[in-house]
């Protein structure tokens, strides 16, 4: 069974020396894992979908892996987070459902508080809504096909909107012999087909395949997809590559862009996708194995590669925007390299300065290098949710909210060689004050003339951190330890026996 979001990650190495180049941010994550959250969290669980509504609530979905070797043990779990309560709602909406498991395809905040999620598991339960009121809603797939005309057997794969408009929102679904695209109007809540048709994709029988569909607010049109997990291009069961790449519906007529589209300079568009957005601006993002491809609002196709930008590797996983217009892109390790430059990370593209920024290890948890979903949540730039490690890692490696704490200062690098000292202030801070004076000393310890052991104590460095970044060189040794002190009102010690990269966070 394919699955947006379950893909094989082995944690790659720390790469010896610091070979990025960019602008580090020095913001503050925030884990969650089962323990912070009053084990509403599972153990082993792997977060695929996440949104939040337009009252603040936060829901989370995905699997608590049990049993590594077997999918079948996969427990589905759904939890709420209001900001400061966490609940595991499974049990509420299999309730409101009627059956004992649960699989959402995705989920989807409309702009009056409910939340809807697509129903995979039971053929007779089309939809779930979570009203703001607390309640759990059940929306039948009789009742939708009956609504529509559509008739029986139908399954709603995934929900999209727009942006700008309360009154819509948008349903890709199948039934045996066909996709439709389906309406729903808020105003007088009733279901209806929108009677896009003409398309081999549209028009070919794939009840069990998954199709996602997106809504470009800039020239009105709609965009459908298939996941990817493998290099292997779908094929339809009369052949061909029906669902591979993309396909765009404007003005009744459609476009497949797939391995037959010249992007230009001679390049062939690939397909194999794993992620597609479309920004504010309409441009339009695949994700896919060879890198990131967009196609602007113009029409002009970009191909951004490794070796032609700066994200981490060409296994793009996700795609998303913030409220900053900047284009953020998850990159999985390459798991097969043994390359320590190809583990993975998150790039932000921010398109009106034409600059990269980035997450990794350097300025963040080390899980960052690691990251295989990441999830802009709400209207706040800083309001992005990741989530690292896969399977048995899941245990431990939680989930990561991004925040900015203006207490918080770390410092990041490699012990034996060249550290790379870095301290974070908030730059919307209203003060005059942009560094933070650290001081580091090295405790050593040696043996007098009696062999006897005893401790010293030397200032390695000691000034203001205005810039991003300090070189420092520093020993590694059992006998060696450092205290560090940021503006003089906390220290850290840290044990430099290893060579191992080090970060010390300050909060």
């Amino acid at each position: 069974m394919q699955n947006k979001h379950k893909i094989a990650l082995i944690v790659a190495a720390l790469a010896v020396g610091f070979l990025w180049s960019g602008n580090a941010k020095a913001d503050y994550w925030i884990k969650h894992t089962r323990s912070t959250s009053g084990d509403a969290l599972p153990a082993h669980f792997e977060l695929e979908n996440m949104t939040k509504s337009s009252n603040g609530v936060i829901f989370l979905y995905g699997n608590d892996r049990v049993d590594m070797s077997r999918e079948a043990s996969f427990v589905r779990h759904l939890v709420k987070y209001d900001g400061t309560n966490w609940s595991d709602e499974t049990s509420a909406v299999e309730t409101a459902a009627g059956y004992n498991d649960i699989e959402f395809l995705n989920m989807y905040a409309d702009q009056h508080g409910n939340v809807w999620m697509p129903n995979r598991k039971d053929p007779n339960v089309a939809l779930m809504e979570y009203q703001p009121n607390g309640t759990w809603t059940k929306i039948t797939a009789a009742s939708i096909g009956s609504e529509t005309g559509i008739g029986g057997n139908l399954k709603i794969k995934n929900l999209f909107g727009n942006r700008n408009s309360s009154n819509f929102m948008y349903a890709v679904a199948t039934n045996d012999t066909r996709l439709y695209v389906l309406i729903y109007t808020f105003d007088d809540n009733t279901w209806r087909d929108s009677g896009y048709t003409g398309s081999p994709l549209l028009d070919t029988s794939n009840n069990n395949q998954d199709f996602w569909g997106m809504y470009n607010e800039v020239d009105q049109s709609f965009w459908f997809y298939q996941y990817h997990s493998s290099e292997n291009e779908f094929s339809s069961p009369s052949g061909g590559d029906v669902g591979a790449g993309l396909w765009r519906y404007k003005n009744s007529e459609w476009t497949h862009f797939n391995s037959s589209t010249d992007i230009g300079n001679g390049e062939k568009f690939k397909n194999g996708l794993t992620e597609a957005y479309i920004d504010t601006s309409g441009n339009v993002w695949a994700g896919t194995r060879y890198g990131v491809y967009k196609y602007s609002a113009g029409g002009d196709w970009t191909h951004w590669t490794k070796e032609n930008s700066k994200i981490f590797t060409n296994r793009v996983q996700k795609v998303q925007e913030d409220d900053k217009g900047r284009i953020w892109i998850v990159s999985l390790a390459v798991e097969t390299s043994t390359d320590p430059n190809n583990r993975g990370g998150i790039s932000i593209y921010d398109p009106s300065a034409d600059s990269w920024d980035y997450y990794t290890s350097y300025n963040g948890e080390d899980a960052l290098d690691n990251a295989t979903n990441i999830f802009m949540i709400g209207s706040e730039a800083d309001e992005a949710w990741m989530f690292t490690g896969h399977g048995e890692e899941a245990m431990t490696a939680g989930i990561y909210a991004l925040t900015r704490d203006n207490s918080h200062t770390a410092l990041y690098g490699q012990v034996a060689g060249t550290t790379v000292e870095k301290a974070s202030f908030d730059p919307l801070k209203k003060s005059k004050v942009v560094s933070r004076k650290v001081t580091i000393w090295k405790n050593y310890r040696v043996q007098n003339k009696n062999k006897k052991w005893k401790w010293l104590r030397k200032r390695v460095y000691s000034g203001k951190t205005s810039s991003w970044y300090k070189q420092l060189n520093l020993d590694a040794g059992a006998n060696i330890k450092y205290s560090i002190v940021v503006q003089g009102k906390k220290t850290r010690t840290i044990d430099a026996s290893t060579g191992d990269p080090i970060r010390v966070n300050f909060n």
